[in-house]
Parts: structure tokens; C-alpha cells; sequence
């Protein structure tokens, strides 16, 4: 979360859950942890809220009525309910269980807490968030003792992150919540994401920008990087991420009018687009305000370099077209029946 400096911990439980198939159980606590320990209460408030930095919002869902997805109602019955805390986390414990049915899900901890002072844009609200830790790491211990220092260990969870999470904040209720996710662990996310909590990805600024760029992504690699040179590809990708940097609304005929000049090509990118979105889903496609953070985020993704059979690489600096179409040159040398790149530059640095 960007905004910390307003959010308070209310009430936290902490629960043990097993996992089903191998008939572990659950340990239910009977009391809410006591959080008047003022660095205890430092350490788990900066656990907890640390790991939310990505910009994806969830809502939960159903396949026919929301207010049948048990996550939803559970969330619901403790906002509308705190003083119920205690008994609405254990009926999460004992739901998470029923989902931990697959032998690769991982006992541990299981945290259900109450946040207060959560902003999400210009609005305070509540916030539930569940988190869960699955791996042990060792610690060493030291003590003093009669100027003399013994060495211990332990085992305990680190703090630097949590293995699996979600917050749940308290507005638009009618349309599931706004919810974010973490997951640390791949291999079993299908578990924490659909089947505990059954949630699907909200279609806003930046699910809309992110997928633009995936999709500009695909085309480069299945399009341009099989019939044209790794040159078109690169030149491809960085007039895309020009555009998104410099536009603050996207349009589907602008874009490919801006970032494609062969008609042949700006045809085949408007059909692979329009089978991109139909095959997803996707609504407002065409037309969308541009995420910047997203764009920022997304970059890292992109390929800016031309790898050659020779072990030579040309890297770019950076997504800035003009650095491949006016100072690299591509062609062909028929004496020595090899492909060339001559590169142009005023000083070495």
C-alpha cells in the first residue's frame, strides 16, 4: 500500500491449518491476539501491509450470485459485525481447509485481520486482510550470561514478506469488493486465488494497460520476430512503449496508425488485436486511460536487444525509436553471404 501513515490494526487471529488430503486439521485460537506490545505491533502491521506494491485490483465472484462466494459473505459479516471477529476467522480457517485439499498445499499460519484507516483514492475505508505463512527459516539466538555469550537457534517466520496474502477493503461492495493479492509461491496459486478465494481481476486503467502491452508484446514475438528482421522487432516494441509513455489515452486506430507504417502489417495487428480481446473478454478495449505506473512497470518485460549467432549483442538504451531506425542500419553482405548491422554514432563513451 502507497499511503500507510493512516491504517491501524484493529484485532488479529491467528490459526493453524493443515492440509486436508493428508488429514492434518486445523487449530483453531480461542483468543484474539494481544497487540498492546508496541514493536510487536510495529513488526506485524509492516508484514503485513509491505508486499502490496503491485497496482492489480481483484473482485470476488461466482458463477452465479456474489453474495454466494464465502470469502464475500465472510467479509461482509465482519464489516458489518467486528464485534463477530473472532468467530468469522475461524469459519475462514475452516474454509481454507476445505480448499487445501491438494498434496503440494503447505500447512502454516493463518492470520485474519482487521484494519482500520486504508485509503483508497480520495476515500478511508475498513480493510480485512488474510495472510498466510508457510515456510520456516532458522534463526540464531544470543544471551548473555555471566560475561559469557551462548548461542542458540530457533525456528519462526521471517518478517521480510508474507507467503500468501489478500486485503480486502470495504468499497464497492455491490461489485465484490476491492480486493489485492499476493502469492510467493507459483505452483499453487490456482489454490489461493480461485479456489479459497475466487476472485477474478478487476478490467480497470491498469488491467487495460497491461494487457495492451502484452498483447504488443505476442505480436512482436509470433509476428515480427518470425517474418521480419529482430530489427522490425525491436523497432516495433519501442515505438509501442513511446507511445504509452507520452499518450494518456490509448486508442486502438491511433496506436496502430502511430507505431506501424506497412498497411499489409497495421491490418494483420488490428485482426490479432480484435481475436486478443474476444478470446480474453475484454471490455473497452478501443479506447482506455493509460496507467503510467503500469507502463513504468511493464518495461522491464520488453525486449530492447538484438542477439547474433556471432555471441555479439546490440542492446538500446532505453525504449526510445529513434534510436534503431536513424542510427542502425541493417543489410546484407553478398561476398561473405552474412547479414550486417552498421551502427552510427558521434563519441565513445
Amino acid at each position: 500500500m502507497k499511503d500507510r501513515t493512516q491504517v491501524r490494526l484493529k484485532r488479529l487471529a491467528v490459526h493453524r491449518v493443515g492440509n486436508k488430503s493428508k488429514d492434518e486439521g486445523v487449530v483453531a485460537s480461542k483468543e484474539l491476539v494481544d497487540l498492546r506490545d508496541e514493536q510487536l505491533y510495529d513488526l506485524l502491521v509492516n508484514y503485513f501491509l509491505s508486499p502490496f506494491k503491485q497496482e492489480e485490483f481483484f473482485r470476488f465472484t461466482h458463477t452465479s450470485d456474489v453474495a454466494l462466494n464465502e470469502m464475500f459473505a465472510y467479509s461482509a459479516l465482519i464489516f458489518a459485525e467486528p464485534h463477530n471477529f473472532q468467530q468469522y476467522s475461524v469459519h475462514i480457517l475452516n474454509h481454507l481447509y476445505e480448499q487445501s485439499d491438494h498434496p503440494k498445499v503447505k500447512s502454516g499460519e493463518l492470520y485474519v485481520v482487521h484494519f482500520e484507516g486504508c485509503v483508497m483514492e480520495d476515500e478511508v475505508v475498513e480493510a480485512i486482510g488474510i495472510f498466510k505463512s508457510e515456510n520456516k527459516d532458522t534463526f540464531l539466538t544470543f544471551q548473555d550470561e555471566e560475561d559469557d555469550l551462548n548461542v542458540n537457534y530457533h525456528f519462526g517466520v521471517n518478517l521480510k514478506g508474507v507467503d500468501k496474502g489478500c486485503m480486502i477493503f470495504n468499497t464497492q461492495a455491490e461489485d465484490g469488493f476491492r480486493v489485492k493479492l499476493v502469492d510467493v509461491n507459483g505452483n499453487d496459486a490456482v489454490f489461493w486465488k480461485e479456489d479459497f478465494l475466487n476472485v477474478t481481476e478487476l478490467q480497470d486503467t491498469n488491467y487495460n494497460t497491461k494487457t495492451v502491452l502484452n498483447l504488443c508484446k505476442d505480436f512482436s514475438e509470433e509476428v515480427y520476430a518470425r517474418t521480419e528482421s529482430k530489427k522490425a522487432q525491436v523497432d516495433f516494441i519501442s515505438r509501442s512503449v513511446d507511445y504509452f509513455s507520452k499518450s494518456e489515452t490509448f486508442d486502438l486506430e491511433e496506436f496502430t496508425s502511430s507505431v506501424i507504417d506497412e498497411p499489409e502489417t497495421k491490418e494483420r495487428f488490428m485482426h490479432y488485436s480484435q481475436t486478443f480481446a474476444e478470446e480474453r473478454d475484454i471490455e473497452g478495449f478501443n479506447d482506455f486511460a493509460i496507467n503510467k505506473n503500469t507502463v513504468r512497470n511493464m518495461k522491464r518485460k520488453f525486449r530492447n536487444f538484438i542477439k547474433l549467432d556471432t555471441q555479439i549483442e546490440i542492446k538500446f538504451s532505453g525504449y526510445n525509436p529513434e534510436q534503431s531506425e536513424q542510427y542502425v542500419e541493417r543489410g546484407f553482405d553478398q561476398e561473405r553471404g552474412m547479414h550486417f548491422y552498421k551502427v552510427y554514432f558521434y563519441n565513445e563513451s
